[in-house]
């Protein structure tokens, strides 16, 4: 059934025009009147983002199903039930802890001092917020508007959390680079013939996309007035968090809790790996970790969903671990860390 709109489209230009405040004339009416307050009841509509956000699930799903059709899960629950729990227990104690190390970090880049508990919980919830959205627009979204709320002005909110997360991303690819380089671990990945030509077309395809839109923006003056003079105003903002940044204390709790959290977490995926009777070397764990990090920031799915899981039973298959056990320790460690939520 249709509900018709209280207002009708063309009269809503006009009732902007006369800045008539729809909510207090409610409220005036129903005083008079003599009526009760009604709550409002909010809107569920259909979206093209949201249908895309659902497609992109159902596709992420899909994925997962289909690593399951690939494995015996008479095995898998086998190595479920025969799983060490004490180890199981260590490791999902150690878990806990690269949240720690995230707040850390964010106290590192932030403007003015915080308490550590409600950053710590910040980070709590942008590893559940990522359940809705996808990781990076997540850990942005929520950033922002916890710094707002701590005082700190929008443009500076958002360079803490873009600089969080860059040094994050930073750390990640100095790890990766020393392990590939100063250690026996390797990276190997075996591409079809003309994925590599592909990648690249897409790649081509999404950087077109992206400039003719900034160039469209910017081409039309009230968008490019509008546009310009937020920018200036939160980058006048993020410039005074940058400036902030050259305290070697600072700049040691920035990148040391990202180091430290990427350690962490390593270390708890190598316990659940554990549990199931297998050892890994911490420069495999680091690798394996780091990739499934980078993958999963890069696909726009949120949580990661079936991606993540994936990426981490095919890195620890490929560190020598049977395919059911290793899709057995990824989703234990998953449940545990929401490391990718």
């Amino acid at each position: 059934m249709r509900q018709m709109p209280a207002m009708p489209r063309a009269l809503r230009p006009q009732i902007r025009g006369v800045g008539l405040d729809i909510d207090d004339l409610r409220q005036r009416a129903g005083e008079l009147a003599g009526a009760p307050p009604v709550e409002l009841q909010r809107l569920r509509r259909v979206t093209w983002s949201s249908l895309l956000q659902t497609a992109v699930l159902l596709l992420a799903c899909a994925a997962l199903l289909s690593g399951f059709a690939g494995l015996d899960l008479d095995d898998l629950a086998a190595e479920l039930r025969d799983a060490q729990w004490e180890w199981v227990a260590a490791a999902a104690l150690v878990a806990q802890a690269p949240r720690l190390a995230q707040a850390v970090s964010t106290l590192g880049a932030s403007p003015r001092p915080l308490p550590l508990g409600p950053v710590y919980a910040l980070q709590l919830a942008i590893s559940y917020v990522n359940l809705a959205i996808p990781s990076a627009a997540a850990r942005i979204a929520v950033n922002v508007r916890f710094f707002q709320r701590q005082g700190v002005p929008a443009g500076s909110a958002v360079a803490v959390g873009a600089i969080d997360g860059f040094s994050g991303f930073v750390v990640q690819i100095l790890l990766l680079g020393t392990m590939l380089l100063f250690s026996n671990v390797s990276l190997d990945l075996q591409l079809e013939p003309g994925t590599a030509d592909r990648l690249g077309r897409l790649l081509l395809v999404v950087v077109t996309l992206i400039a003719v839109l900034a160039l469209a923006l910017l081409a039309i003056g009230p968008w490019r007035r509008t546009i310009t003079g937020k920018a200036t105003h939160l980058l006048a903002d993020a410039w005074s968090v940058l400036r902030g940044l050259r305290s070697g204390r600072r700049l040691t709790m920035l990148f040391g809790g990202n180091l430290a959290a990427e350690v962490l977490f390593a270390a708890s995926l190598g316990g659940f790996a554990r549990a199931f009777g297998y050892s890994l070397g911490l420069g495999d764990l680091l690798v394996i970790n780091v990739c499934v990090a980078l993958l999963a920031g890069l696909v726009p799915v949120p949580g990661g969903i079936g991606i993540t899981e994936g990426a981490l039973t095919f890195g620890l298959t490929a560190a020598g671990l049977p395919e059911a056990t290793a899709f057995a320790a990824a989703i234990t460690y998953r449940l545990q860390t929401n490391r990718y939520l």
